[in-house]
């Protein structure tokens, strides 16, 4: 997120999606992951905060790690419902937030930039704003003052349940959002999935855009990470899965996360003096492997997904760190880490826990003893539907 503005993101999963025969639409696969962890996954860059509203059983969204809100006004009675919900929700727990991003959750094409272009339009008119592309106005995929909430509770006291309508009486800025490019498709960047054949589309394009920008064998391999404070093992269980997984046939790669400059070259080395000599790409290859070793200088760091299109060829990648991503995780909680304070809850994706600590009954997760490796990699082939090697 680049503007100074804070923002927080309300997503809108309190439907009851009987298109698609009932049940959490935004829990169904796209792409092999949920159409809510992608949404996630787009959403949180641009914002300092999320909250998912729902109605029923928060523990069905457990594993996103975000807070979860109903409907303060019962009976399904429209996406107004669940936005007012949200706000109130900012205005309890964010007093220092002004605005909150509103987005359904079945919507898996959200722009990137989605917050950042309703900022630069809140600079010029400061009022609700809402997205318009060439598919019409989408008034639940909005930008809205906090303040609004009182506004809403009114309308829907008073029986106004159309979005449509409410943003209209209330003089809102539409922004523009351009036809996006998925692979090589051209696609309504708000394409919402209420069918089971718009699910299909979705599925389609996304692996589509998989297969343009990786490579026709290069389909993204399952994730798994492990999550845990400083000094908590998670190299210790990282290492103890790969040796349990590779034992079972399974091949592993590893993307792990360094919080500070590392080296993996030395003085004297031909390609350190290469790389000293101002090279910003080496690759090392011999008959048994080979390395790229690529400097960044002053440009951010890559994107997980852009260090992800690097990994190829395996059945499994376990991701030790980037706990910010929307992937499912084990947080591993130990004695001597630098923190006792639970992940669970502010970290999304995490779905069950490694501890050296009796369990507490209140975990609504799944917790396995911190030494249990064997037991560990059960679940994670389970939870990912590995075909057992």
């Amino acid at each position: 997120m680049n503007s100074s503005e804070h923002v927080v993101g309300i997503l809108l999963a309190g439907g009851k999606s009987s298109r698609m025969g009932g049940g959490d639409k935004c829990l169904r696969s796209v792409g092999g992951r949920p159409i809510l962890a992608r949404i996630i996954e787009r959403l949180e860059p641009q914002v300092t905060g999320m909250v998912i509203n729902a109605n029923g059983e928060a523990a069905r969204f457990a594993e996103f790690g975000l807070p979860v809100v109903a409907d303060s006004i019962a009976g399904f009675v429209g996406p107004l419902a669940g936005i007012h919900a949200g706000l109130e929700w900012v205005k309890s727990n964010r007093p220092d937030v002004r605005y909150a991003i509103t987005a359904p959750t079945d919507i898996p094409f959200l722009p990137a930039d989605l917050v950042d272009r309703f900022i630069a339009q809140l600079k010029v008119s400061p009022s609700l704003l809402v997205a318009r592309s060439d598919a019409g106005m989408h008034p639940v995929v909005a930008l809205w003052p906090v303040e609004l909430s009182t506004d809403l509770e009114d309308a829907l006291r008073h029986g106004n349940r159309k979005a449509g309508e409410f943003v209209r009486q209330h003089s809102a800025i539409e922004v523009y959002f351009e036809t996006a490019k998925v692979g090589g498709s051209l696609i309504d960047p708000f394409l919402n999935i209420n069918e089971p054949e718009e699910l299909s589309k979705a599925d389609a394009l996304l692996k589509e855009q998989m297969l343009f920008t990786q490579g026709a064998n290069a389909m993204s391999p399952p994730l798994f990470g492990v999550a845990g404070w400083k000094n908590s093992g998670k190299t210790t269980l990282m290492v103890g899965l790969i040796g349990e997984l590779n034992k079972r046939g399974y091949s592993i790669s590893v993307i792990k996360h360094a919080h500070s400059s590392f080296e993996i070259d030395h003085p004297g080395r031909d390609s350190f003096k290469m790389r000293s000599a101002g090279a910003c790409q080496i690759v090392l290859s011999s008959p048994k492997r080979f390395a790229l070793m690529r400097e960044l200088g002053d440009s951010p760091e890559l994107a997980f997904g852009d260090i992800l299109a690097y990994v190829r060829g395996c059945d499994l990648v376990l991701v030790e760190g980037f706990k910010r991503e929307a992937l499912p995780k084990i947080e591993i909680r130990r004695n001597g880490a630098a923190s006792r304070e639970p992940l669970y809850g502010t970290v999304p994706g995490i779905v069950a826990i490694a501890s050296d600590r009796p369990k507490d009954e209140n975990d609504p997760l799944p917790v396995f003893q911190l030494d249990d490796v064997s037991s560990i990699a059960d679940f994670i082939v389970d939870r990912l539907g590995l075909e057992k090697a």
